[in-house]
């Protein structure tokens, strides 16, 4: 046991030891786009910008680590078949407690979202902040974990229920209010857990400065985020019906929403072990 901790020791020590350890902070622009449940999705119309900040501490030139805050929207343009839908908006003049329903199946949302992660990196080429001739590129690939928050929209497409208030004929439904919430599918909040994946490229401008160019598919393990949580419950409803059936039981990895973004972000090196480049240093002076 002892001789295992001696030799974890000299492992660690030596990965100190001839390791240049550096920390980056920067800002991050990127564009968003979302794929679940809506059909036909738009993309030229269903693109959204995202910014952020982030910092970056780099361990050696292979591996770092980076935290990152965003902030920006999520928004599809596309079609949900088979279901009583409508927009916001769209009352009718003599019931203002219902509304028309969209027989074009057209199906929109625009939600703002923030997320935290926590990013891993793994270079493929060796890569060091400020380096103009070797080491000044590197393709590199990212695994991390995160959270996701996304507030109510109260505005875009709503489930309405199957059965009509209003006589046999009439185009009025009263909107479908969730059993435990009483609230519109499209007031809900989306708060979920995500996986971040993703692969990129990493360059130096300056010896000061750094970009890197970034896709990230994102895993979310909610399904409301399109306003449509276990959306399959209402397709197709019985007419006779005045409610739709209670919600599936869920297959978490095959039943969420996903979106990703494409960034391009620029880093400052704000601290070096070796002294490069480093705000630190001069504030200490």
């Amino acid at each position: 046991m002892k001789k295992l901790a001696i030799v974890l020791a000299i492992m660690g020590i030596s990965f100190y030891g001839f390791s240049q350890h550096t920390a980056d902070l920067g800002v991050q622009l990127s564009g968003a786009t979302y794929w679940g449940d809506i059909e036909k999705v738009d993309y030229s119309k269903s693109v959204t910008p995202v910014v952020g900040i982030l910092g970056r501490w780099n361990f050696n030139k292979r591996l770092s680590i980076r935290g990152q805050l965003l902030t920006g929207n999520l928004k599809a343009n596309g079609m949900f078949s088979d279901a009583n839908i409508a927009q916001s908006g769209t009352r009718s003049p003599n019931n203002p407690e219902s509304f028309a329903r969209d027989t074009t199946h057209s199906f929109n949302f625009n939600r703002s979202i923030q997320t935290v992660e926590a990013i891993l990196e793994f270079n493929f080429r060796n890569y060091k902040m400020g380096n103009l001739k070797k080491e000044r590129f590197s393709p590199f690939v990212s695994l991390g974990v995160g959270g996701f928050y996304s507030r109510a929209p109260r505005v875009g497409t709503f489930i309405l229920d199957p059965g009509p208030t209003v006589p046999a004929g009439a185009l009025y439904y009263p909107y479908y209010l969730d059993a435990l919430s009483l609230k519109k599918t499209n007031n809900t909040d989306a708060l979920s857990f995500i996986i971040p994946v993703g692969m990129g490229l990493k360059f130096n401008i300056t010896k000061k400065l750094g970009g890197v160019i970034e896709l990230i598919v994102r895993k979310t393990f909610v399904d409301n985020i399109d306003n449509l949580d276990d959306p399959k419950r209402f397709q197709n409803p019985d007419p006779t019906m005045s409610t739709y059936p209670n919600k599936f039981a869920k297959n978490t990895w095959s039943n969420n929403d996903w979106y990703a973004t494409l960034s391009v972000s620029v880093l400052y090196q704000l601290w070096s072990s070796k002294g490069n480049c480093s705000i630190y240093d001069k504030i200490k002076k």
